[in-house]
């Protein structure tokens, strides 16, 4: 349809019923035909398919609003002699048609009020280009005051509204509210932006809370916070910081053992004391320092001198290390000064066997110690009117706490002690027929295990056996006791887990080919570790008995075992005379000491600063990682 070219309605033959106003406003009338006849045209001539920009749709108005005047203004001519002089329905009509309309960006509310019937615009029902049903503005027919000014306006409102709505149902067929498909995105601008208060919570929150927030940090961050500004320095160096991180590093999560927690073990854990005032943050920078170490190798050899004989057990803490030999004494030293402090039992009339001495006699093969201290020589003797309760045997394991202490010796009986009242012997339990290889306790338990193939029960309070565990067919060389478990292994291959309360064996263990020589419990119950004659180190998940793995690289027999629970490390020693240390949690080697001694292993402890072990050439030998290391002391319980 060309411009210019319009549909004509029938012209308005509704009869005026008040004379007043057809004389006073004769052309009103027939300016609302012309607005009724505008907003059908102009609807009906978008035929194009693709929806108008908002410029467009501007442009549109404006042209069209133009053409109206223009068409006004022929009516008028071609109608003078018909219209009164007084009329001023065309000027007030041209005047609003040469308005240039306002833009906004809000499309004003139209009000639609579709015909009763479409037969009566039936050609304005259907736009064949556009493809949509159109309804024409029904204008109103009454000429009252206004109704033409608000005719134009609705015909204004019909024209906008009418395309904003079209270019909205187009939009609406690709736009899925699921996947977000069609979702306008744009990028904020600044206005658009929600202001962000930003404030230094140091100087705003309270010291407490802002320690409390810190403490949640690794030890990197932490340290890295204090080089931004004076006040956060105050903050990061708390003690109350530095010790949260330090037990978040270093402290056992006793939440994670069995209720047979070792709190002895746990006490000499490395991890201080709980005492106001202690620097933190050289704690932490000195366990940091020992646990390279660790990695490394890096330690010092401190030897420990006064047997005569063979060395065949030792135990120890902080402050003091326990030796037995074969030589039928127990020998107590200083951990510090190495100094024997005191000798417990009457030594053996045999000669002392030769010692090598450490100006290279024998090869260290592998890591050498940077540093290497002797024990002074010890002035202690015996007692010089030793009680009869001591052991007329070799002393072959021993264990103790803080209140008690266990022998066993080759005279086929044990010995317990009083530690506090200084090592006063208290009662001979008497029950093997042979050597008592090894014993362990608990709070309520004694355990003891001897070359006659048998595992002995006993009351620790009073001393009475209580029952006989029987079922190893060859010598039982090694114990261990978890509450109401105790697991053995014997020189005929097999390790035997017993229920306590029953006396009975539940499980077994067996190694692939000769006898075992050492077992070690984890204080979950879950793992056991035995070692032998097949130079590995087995380890046994407790509940199926199936082998877990094997822990390889010692090159004859595994004569000593011992299980940190507290840093996750066993520690082997062998008759190849070297000390490894693996990951109880992986299984990896994390360090190996050959060559240390000059002769076998026989029994090997470890703490979170040292490996201990003890050898046939009546040495003991500390591997010492925190041999003068700064501030190492801090850690001691």
């Amino acid at each position: 349809m060309a411009q210019g070219d319009y549909l004509h309605f029938p012209t308005q033959t509704t009869p005026v019923t008040s004379s007043k106003l057809k004389t006073t406003f004769s052309e009103i009338g027939h300016a609302v035909e012309e607005l009724r006849f505008l907003s059908r045209n102009l609807i009906l001539r978008r035929t194009r398919s693709v929806v108008p920009t908002e410029n467009e749709v501007d442009e549109a108005a404006t042209d069209n609003l133009h053409v109206l005047a223009q068409d006004t203004e022929k009516y008028r001519v071609s109608r003078a002699e018909r219209r009164p002089p007084f009329s001023v329905a065309p000027r007030w009509l041209s005047r609003w048609a040469g308005v240039q309309p306002r833009r906004s960006r809000r499309a004003p509310a139209v009000q639609m009020h579709p015909p009763a019937s479409m037969e009566s615009y039936p050609e304005a029902a259907y736009a064949p280009d556009a493809g949509f049903v159109t309804v024409p503005l029904n204008l109103p027919d009454s000429s009252s005051s206004g109704a033409a000014a608000r005719a134009a306006a609705a015909a204004q409102n019909e024209l906008l509204g009418s395309f904003r709505r079209l270019y909205a149902d187009e939009c609406m067929v690709h736009r899925d509210s699921e996947s977000g498909i069609g979702i306008e995105v744009r990028a904020r601008s600044e206005e658009d932006q929600v202001p962000v208060l930003r404030q230094d919570p140091v100087h705003v929150l309270p010291k407490e809370l802002v320690t409390h927030i810190l403490s949640f940090l690794d030890a990197a961050s932490l340290t890295n916070s204090e080089l931004v500004c004076r006040r956060w320095h105050e903050v990061a160096v708390d003690p109350l910081v530095w010790r949260k991180i330090f037990f978040n590093d270093f402290s056992p999560q006793i939440s994670s053992l069995s209720d047979t927690f070792d709190a002895f073990q746990y006490r000499h854990s490395g991890i201080g004391k709980l005492d106001p005032g202690q620097d933190w943050k050289l704690m932490w920078k000195t366990r940091r320092s020992l646990n390279q170490r660790w990695s490394e190798g890096y330690a010092a050899a401190v030897y420990l001198e006064g047997h005569s004989d063979s060395v065949y057990c030792v135990q120890f803490d902080e402050k003091k290390i326990l030796t037995g030999s074969r030589d039928r004494t127990i020998r107590i030293w200083d951990a510090h000064t190495y100094e024997c402090l005191r000798v417990l039992g009457v030594p053996s009339r045999n000669p002392p066997i030769n010692v090598p001495s450490l100006t290279g006699e024998f090869n260290r093969r592998g890591r050498e110690p940077f540093a290497t201290v002797v024990s002074p020589k010890s002035t202690v003797g015996p007692d010089p009117s030793p009680p009869t309760p001591y052991h007329s045997g070799s002393i072959l394991c021993l264990q103790y706490d803080d209140d008690f202490m266990v022998t066993g010796s080759s005279d086929c009986t044990c010995i317990t002690w009083d530690v506090r009242a200084n090592y006063k012997p208290i009662r001979r339990l008497r029950c093997h027929t042979a050597g008592v290889l090894d014993v362990c306790f608990n709070e309520k338990h004694i355990v003891s295990c001897s070359k006659d193939t048998t595992v002995c029960l006993w009351d620790r309070k009073t001393g009475q056996f209580l029952q006989r565990l029987s079922g190893h067919r060859g010598p039982v060389n090694a114990v261990q006791l978890r509450g109401n478990l105790a697991v053995s292994a014997s020189g005929d291959g097999v390790a035997r887990l017993w229920n306590l309360n029953s006396g009975l064996c539940i499980k077994e263990f067996p190694s692939k080919d000769r006898g075992m020589a050492c077992v070690e419990f984890s204080l979950d119950s879950r793992t056991i570790f035995a070692g032998g004659n097949d130079r590995v180190i087995y380890q046994f998940d407790t509940s199926s008995g199936e082998l877990v793995r094997e822990l390889s690289g010692h090159r004859d027999l595994v004569r000593s075992l011992y299980l940190d629970n507290v840093n996750q490390r066993v520690v082997s020693g062998s008759y190849d005379s070297s000390v490894r240390a693996y990951d109880a949690r992986t299984g990896q080697s994390i360090v190996d000491f050959p060559g240390w001694t000059s002769s076998w292993i026989l029994s090997a402890k470890a703490d979170y600063r040292r490996i201990i072990a003890t050898s046939q050439d009546s040495r003991a030998v500390i591997v010492d990682f925190g041999y003068n290391l700064p501030g190492v002391d801090m850690l001691e319980a």
